[in-house]
């Protein structure tokens, strides 16, 4: 008891000395200041304490904190995401209007170079609206990066955290390859915008979202990476689609630096043989191709065939070049074209394949034929010296050397003629010559493949396959980095990244494979693993044969090599009239007889994880021109159907300006009323950006900021002095030291 009474009494002491001090304090003139500012540090203080520790919490807790509302809208997709996966989206932009752009384009690219044509840079605010769609249809992506040469559009807001401009400067591993006006070459560049997510969609500015998008648009988990091909690659030349190159039959036709002579069929086969005629899907859009001659698909281009007309124009020396004949004259005739020295013609010497057939009849169905295919073409109304001009056109393609067809002799003329592949029988804009260059490497590293352009739409890249790709194709990429603008030898990014991707392969263990059969994981294969195994190695309906020689292999490698034995083997394994050991993976492994036969049906895979899906149900893809009334219907039918992908190109003449204009017009106008709603990347109407170009706004930030720094250090040089003057007496007294008085005796 008296220990308690103490210990009250000290307690009460304490809080009595303590409203003396307090009572002290406050007796001062400035002591209620002092504490209302003391209290002020505390509270703010508390306040920086709690948001780094929610920061903190948010990275260590992503879970729980951070789940599926890190996206351009800030709001959770808990309910609709099947997977929180942060996707970035990347936009290449570029204003061909500005000035100081056109300047730089003048120094550093001839004018008259065709892939400097105004359309390629022309910007009809195509940008603003695809931000638009993609706030509208896309909200869950993470952030935006726009890449320019620096270039800054007048209604971006660049204060806002969801959006990040990045200029070439800021991705280009070689300096000197600025600056570029090549989209292939800033596109070989995306991948390595600081921060990007792992795996991000690339946008051009003019593709649009027509409906919600989601990312099992692109990628699934079960079926790994979607990708949505098109139409095929154009042919390597008018007489021969891909389709006949490295199918095992030499067609000579085929056998040119162009088709890179056949894939090497008729380096195998001594005599010529001819492969059927396709039945196509669709080739390469037309409007892509630039050639001012005959729309024709797989066509007879026959071209100065009659001096006069007689009877005798089988003995013209100004003879025929053959192309695709139609079915009726499938594998009739092939045409050989020579090259004469002596006196600069071309001569064409006609071969009969089917040798039952009399040569008569033969030429009497090539006469009609040609009659039906040049009152087709309309040839008559041409004149000679246009014909010729014609021919010369046509035939300016002296690497097409075919061997004599009666020959039986094995003809190599693949090193006189390997440099000449570039030149082509027909004119292809840039973009097609930039495909058949990325088909004909990809040819020789992966095999020969008759390939399909990717959908024009939103592409889904991963950073980290892109990287691997340009590191396997290390010079070419630097040669498409180095180009000033587009050229016939880029590596056209998405055709080459999609093609890699699904092209790759890996070498599967014989211990994986061992593992992918033993489903219930014991270690060892039970008779019914290994039916499963047979019904994979060998065609349905299995040949018990074919089960007994397997099983005769197992039991004569379990009698030969030396494995460790499993003491315990699991129960159940063997049916009752099984006569197998315990096959083990060590087993298989060393059993060469079985595990050769298991390599080649299963040592390879696909590295990268994918499904191939043809385009044209979620895409639409067209080619604006200047016919106004054309331009209308195309806009309307969007409108009655939009499907989620929507892409729009300039293929305007540039000779009708009130046409185009009108044409801008009604594109402007289409899309307002798809996307009528301000997005948040934009500034309010009233408002443009001051700065044209990314370093002036920098500059300015930069004096912005040292402006503030001056003016916060005059505002705590001010509060310095003002509470030094407060306080003057009551420092000075608190610092005075007291000396003792000296005690008298």
């Amino acid at each position: 008891m008296p220990i308690a009474c103490r210990i009250f009494i000290n307690i009460m002491s304490t809080w009595k000395l303590l409203q003396r001090r307090c009572y002290d304090l406050l007796s001062y003139k400035y002591s209620l200041l002092v504490i209302l500012m003391a209290f002020t540090c505390i509270f703010i203080g508390i306040i920086h304490f709690g948001e780094i520790w929610v920061a903190w919490s948010k990275e260590k807790y992503e879970a729980v904190f951070h789940s599926f509302n890190d996206n351009i809208l800030g709001i959770s997709f808990q309910k609709k995401l099947c997977q929180h996966v942060p996707i970035d989206v990347v936009y290449t932009w570029v204003n061909g209007s500005d000035p100081s752009f056109l300047k730089n384009l003048k120094e550093h690219v001839p004018i008259a170079d065709i892939n400097t044509a105004a359309s390629r840079f022309s910007d009809k605010d195509e940008l603003r609206y695809s931000l638009r769609s993609l706030e509208m249809y896309a909200p869950w992506v993470r952030h935006v990066y726009i890449v320019t040469n620096g270039q800054i559009p007048s209604w971006l807001d660049m204060d806002n955290p969801r959006v990040t401009l990045v200029t070439h400067e800021d991705i280009f591993l070689n300096k000197s390859d600025l600056p570029t006006f090549s989209s292939p070459a800033i596109e070989s560049h995306i991948h390595r915008i600081p921060g990007i997510s792992d795996k991000f969609l690339y946008f051009n500015d003019d593709v649009m979202l027509g409906a919600e998008v989601w990312p099992e648009d692109f990628i699934t988990q079960a079926g790994g990476q979607k990708v949505y091909l098109a139409w095929w690659v154009p042919d390597c030349s008018d007489v021969c689609p891909w389709a006949w190159v490295g199918d095992g039959s030499c067609d000579p036709a085929c056998n040119t630096t162009l088709c890179e002579f056949d894939g090497g069929d008729c380096d195998s086969t001594p005599v010529p043989t001819d492969s059927e005629a396709l039945e196509e899907e669709g080739d390469y859009p037309h409007k892509f191709l630039q050639d001012t001659q005959e729309n024709t698909n797989y066509g007879l281009k026959f071209l100065d065939i009659l001096r006069n007309r007689s009877s005798s124009i089988w003995d013209n020396t100004e003879v025929f070049t053959q192309q695709t004949l139609n079915e009726s004259m499938r594998s009739q005739i092939n045409v050989n074209k020579v090259y004469s020295l002596k006196n600069d013609k071309y001569f064409s010497h006609i071969v009969e394949h089917r040798k039952e057939r009399k040569s008569d009849q033969i030429i009497s169905t090539q006469r009609s034929v040609l009659a039906k295919i040049m009152n087709k073409m309309k040839f008559q109304n041409s004149n000679y010296t246009e014909r010729r001009l014609q021919l010369k056109r046509y035939l300016n393609d002296d690497n097409v050397n075919l061997p004599q067809l009666n020959s039986t002799i094995k003809t190599n003329i693949k090193s006189h003629y390997s440099d000449q592949w570039k030149l082509r029988t027909r004119q292809l804009d840039t973009y097609a010559e930039s495909l058949l260059y990325v088909n004909r490497i990809y040819n020789m590293a992966y095999g020969f493949e008759r390939r399909r352009v990717p959908a024009h739409m939103p592409h889904l890249i991963d950073k980290w396959i892109a990287a691997d790709m340009q590191t396997k194709f290390e010079y070419e990429f630097k040669k498409t980095s180095s180009h000033k603008v587009r050229n016939s030898e880029d590596m056209q990014f998405a055709f080459s990244y999609f093609y890699f991707l699904t092209s790759e392969k890996r070498k599967v263990p014989i211990e994986e494979i061992f593992d992918t059969f033993d489903t219930d994981k014991s270690g060892t294969w039970s008779d019914r693993e290994i039916r499963t195994l047979l019904s994979r190695l060998y065609p349905l309906p299995l040949d018990y044969s074919l089960v007994g020689e397997f099983e005769n292999a197992i039991i004569n490698c379990s009698n030969h090599v030396n494995v460790p034995k499993i003491s315990n083997p699991p129960p159940g394994e063997r049916y009752l009239d099984s006569s197998l050991p315990v096959i083990s993976k060590e087993l298989i492994a060393k059993c060469e007889s079985i595990s050769r036969g298991i390599r080649t049906k299963f040592g390879e895979k696909k590295l990268y994880s994918h499904e191939i899906i043809k385009a044209g149900k979620n895409e639409i893809f067209e080619m604006l021109t200047s016919n106004v009334s054309l331009t209308v219907q195309l806009l309307d039918e969007i409108r009655r159907e939009p499907k989620k992908f929507i892409c729009l190109n300039d293929d305007m003449d540039p000779l009708r300006q009130s046409e185009n204009e009108i044409v801008r017009a009604l594109l402007n106008d289409f899309y307002r009323s798809l996307y009528p709603l301000r997005s948040t990347f934009e500034l309010p109407l009233q408002y443009r950006n001051l700065f044209t170009h990314r370093h002036e706004l920098f500059e300015w930030r930069a004096n912005r900021t040292k402006a503030r720094n001056l003016l916060l250090c005059l505002i705590v040089l001010l509060l310095f002095t003002t509470l030094y003057h407060l306080f003057y007496h009551q420092m000075r007294r608190l610092f005075r030291i007291r000396a003792l008085p000296t005690l008298l005796v």
